[in-house]
C-alpha cells in the first residue's frame, strides 16, 4: 500500500473528527490501526506530514498520548490519488481502486469527475480530443491476424488498402493506388501507387512495402488461401506493382479491400518486432498510434494524411471493464459524449444510432470429430432443444431477434420457432448418446459466456451434459484447439462486402465452421466458393453462399441463434457520425459543432 491508502485507513477510523481539530491517541493505537511496526508508522507519518495530510506532535515519553490533526478529507485524498493515476495513464489501477472502495458517496464523486472527462473536449490549444470508455484492451492490431470486429475497426483507422470499396455506389475507389488495370482473363493485375505517401514513422511508401505485405500474408496469415492464389508478385517500378494469379479471379479486387490487405511497412524483421508492431502498429491511415496498453489506447491525427487531415486531433479509448453495468457512470446530455453499447441496449444518450447487425451468433457442431455428434438425431435434438426467443428474453442485452441465416433477409419462421422440448428429448433417447459430456468452446466476451451458460442449461433440460470452455480468441483460433471442441459458440459480422466476409469465414484455416464439417460438406463448401470466385455477379455469388448455409442447416452442423443490435449513443453536437458495418464510428469524419 502507498501512503494515501494508509492515510485513508487512519482517516476512516476517525471519520467523526473534523479536519483541523486535534486528536490525542497513542502510537500503539496507530500501529494497531495501520497494522505496522512502530518504525514503519514513524516513516508513514513523516510522509503524511510532507504531503500536508497531517500535523503531528509526538507525546513525550513512552505511553504518553500524541497529537494528530487531519488536514485533508478522506474524499479529497482518494480523488487526488485517482487524478494522479489518470494523469499517468494508469486507468486500470483506477478501476481496481474503485472496486474496493466502500464509501458510496466518495465513489459517486469520483465517478462524476471521471464522467466529465469523457466526450469530445477542446483544449486550450484548440485541439479536439475525443475520449470514451471501452470494456477491454485492444492489443492485437496486426492486419495479418485480425479476427475481431473492434480490432478490425481500429485497423481501418490506422492503415489503408490499395483500393477501397464503397457501399454507397458499390464501386471501387482509389486509395493507396491511384490507378489499376487487369487483363481480360483477370489473371494479371497492376497497381500504380500514389507518390509522397508516408507511413506514420516517416518511411516513404513504395512498391516494396506492397510486395512485402502480401508475401508476409502468404506465410503468416490464417487467410493464406487468398494470397495462395498469387503466382508471382513483381515490383515493376518504385510506384507500380503487378500480381500474376494462378487462375482467373474476378474477386481479387474485392479481397484487396479487406482488412487483411492493409499495407504494412517493410520493417518487420523478427518475432520481437512483430510483437511490438501488433500492439503499436505503423500504417499510412488518418490516425497514428501513440499509446496502447492494458489501460488505454491513444491515437493522434496524421496531419499529412493523403486524403486530408482528420478533424479530431486525438482519440483516447479508456479501458473501463463493465462500464455499461456500472450505475455510477452517467453520461450527460450536456457533454459531447460518444458511448459504445457492447452488451446492453441503452437509452442514455439521444440521439442514438442503432442498426441490426448483418451477421449472426451461431453454434457449430463438430461432425469432423469421431464422437457422438456424428449422430444426426443428436444434432437435431440440440436444434429443437433451443428456444431462441426465450434465450433473447432471458438474457436481453444486445440480442435482438432469432436468426435463420447470416443476413437479415434470411427469414425462416419454421426454423427459429423449431423449439419442441418433448421432441428433442425423444431424439436424444433415439440417438446413440449415452450420457457423454460434450464440450462447448467459446471465446472471452461477456455475451458469449452468458449465452454459453444458457445453452448448457437448455441442453441439460433435454438430457445432454455440457461442459463450457472459455478461451482468449487467439487461443481458440488454433486448428488443434478447434478440433478438440464438440461445439463452438461464435458469431460472424458481415462487412460492407457480405459475400467476401462469408467466403473468408468458410475458407480461413482456423474456420470455426468449415473445420467442424464432414468431409462431404467441406468439399461442397470449396466447390461453391470456387464458383463464387469465377462470377462477377453479386447476386449469383450470394446464391452459392446461401446454398452452403442451407446445406449446413439441413445437416444440423451449424445452428443459427440470434441477430444482435448495434448501438452508439452520442450528443447532437457531434457531427459526421454514422455507423459502419462493425457498429463503430469512422473517426476521420467526426467533428464538433462549437
Amino acid at each position: 500500500m502507498d501512503v494515501e491508502e494508509y492515510y485513508c485507513r487512519l482517516r476512516k477510523t476517525f471519520a467523526d473528527v473534523p479536519e483541523k481539530e486535534s486528536l490525542f491517541l497513542s502510537m500503539d493505537r496507530i500501529c494497531d490501526i495501520l497494522s505496522c511496526t512502530r518504525r514503519n508508522v514513524q516513516i508513514l507519518l513523516t510522509k503524511m506530514i510532507e504531503k500536508d495530510y497531517v500535523e503531528w506532535k509526538p507525546g513525550r515519553g513512552r505511553g504518553n498520548l500524541s497529537q494528530i490533526i487531519f488536514l485533508i478529507s478522506y474524499r479529497d485524498v482518494v480523488l487526488g490519488k485517482v487524478k494522479g493515476l489518470v494523469e499517468k495513464g494508469r486507468i486500470t489501477e483506477v478501476w481496481s481502486m474503485l472496486e474496493t472502495l466502500q464509501d458510496s458517496s466518495v465513489k459517486s464523486d469520483i465517478m462524476a469527475w471521471l464522467t466529465e472527462l469523457f466526450g469530445l473536449k477542446r483544449d486550450e490549444g484548440e485541439k479536439d480530443i475525443l475520449r470514451f470508455p471501452f470494456y477491454r484492451p485492444v492489443l492485437r492490431l496486426d492486419p495479418a491476424y485480425v479476427c475481431r470486429r473492434t480490432e478490425t475497426h481500429w485497423i481501418e483507422q490506422i492503415f489503408n488498402t490499395l483500393v477501397k470499396y464503397s457501399q454507397q455506389d458499390c464501386k471501387f475507389h482509389p486509395q493507396l493506388a491511384h490507378y489499376w488495370e487487369t487483363n481480360d482473363a483477370k489473371t494479371s493485375w497492376t497497381f500504380f501507387l500514389r507518390k509522397g505517401v508516408r507511413f506514420h514513422n516517416g518511411k516513404l511508401l513504395t512498391s516494396r512495402d506492397v510486395a512485402y505485405t502480401f508475401k508476409r500474408l502468404l506465410t503468416n496469415s490464417p487467410s493464406e488461401w487468398i494470397t495462395s492464389m498469387i503466382k508471382e508478385i513483381r515490383e515493376t517500378g518504385k510506384y507500380s506493382i503487378t500480381f500474376e494469379l494462378k487462375e482467373p479471379n474476378v474477386l481479387f479486387l474485392h479481397f484487396l479491400c479487406t482488412e487483411r490487405s492493409m499495407i504494412v511497412p517493410e520493417m518487420l524483421d523478427g518475432t520481437e518486432s512483430e510483437d511490438i508492431f501488433e500492439r503499436m502498429p505503423i500504417g499510412t491511415g488518418p490516425f497514428k498510434m501513440i499509446q496502447n496498453n492494458e489501460s488505454m489506447l491513444v491515437v493522434e491525427a496524421n496531419e499529412y494524411y493523403f486524403d486530408g487531415c482528420p478533424h479530431l486531433d486525438r482519440i483516447e479509448m479508456w479501458v473501463f471493464p463493465n462500464y455499461e453495468d456500472d450505475h455510477g457512470i452517467q453520461f450527460s446530455q450536456a457533454d459531447e459524449q460518444l458511448v459504445y453499447f457492447e452488451a446492453q441496449v441503452m437509452k442514455t444518450l439521444s440521439p442514438s444510432l442503432r442498426q441490426v447487425e448483418q451477421g449472426s451468433t451461431i453454434l457449430t457442431l463438430n461432425v469432423a470429430k469421431n464422437n457422438v455428434l456424428k449422430d444426426l438425431k443428436l444434432r437435431k435434438a440440440i436444434h429443437h432443444g433451443i428456444n431462441r426467443q426465450q434465450m433473447i428474453n432471458d438474457l436481453g442485452g444486445i440480442r435482438h431477434e432469432p436468426s435463420a441465416g447470416f443476413t437479415l433477409a434470411d427469414s425462416a419462421h419454421l426454423y427459429v420457432q423449431a423449439y419442441d422440448k418433448e421432441y428433442a428429448e425423444e431424439l436424444v433417447k433415439e440417438s446413440s448418446y449415452n450420457g457423454e459430456t460434450l464440450t462447448l468452446y467459446t471465446y472471452q466476451m461477456p455475451a458469449n459466456e452468458q449465452s454459453a451458460k444458457w445453452i448448457k442449461e437448455a441442453c441439460g433440460s433435454i438430457g445432454i451434459a455440457v461442459e463450457i470452455v472459455v478461451l482468449p480468441i487467439d487461443e481458440l483460433a488454433v486448428p488443434a484447439v478447434v478440433a478438440q471442441a464438440d461445439m463452438i459458440l461464435t458469431g460472424e459480422v458481415l462487412s460492407i462486402q457480405p459475400d467476401i466476409s462469408l467466403i473468408e469465414m468458410y475458407m480461413s484455416k482456423v474456420s470455426f465452421v468449415t473445420n467442424l464439417q464432414s468431409l462431404a460438406n467441406q468439399a461442397y463448401i470449396r466447390e461453391q466458393i470456387m464458383l463464387c470466385l469465377r462470377n462477377d455477379n453479386l447476386d449469383v455469388r450470394m446464391q452459392h453462399l446461401l446454398s452452403i448455409q442451407e446445406e449446413l442447416k439441413r445437416s444440423y452442423s451449424m445452428l443459427f441463434l440470434y441477430h444482435s443490435m448495434q448501438q452508439v449513443g452520442h450528443n447532437q453536437a457531434l457531427q459526421g457520425i454514422s455507423l459502419n458495418a462493425w457498429g463503430k464510428i469512422d473517426y476521420k469524419d467526426v467533428w464538433l459543432r462549437k
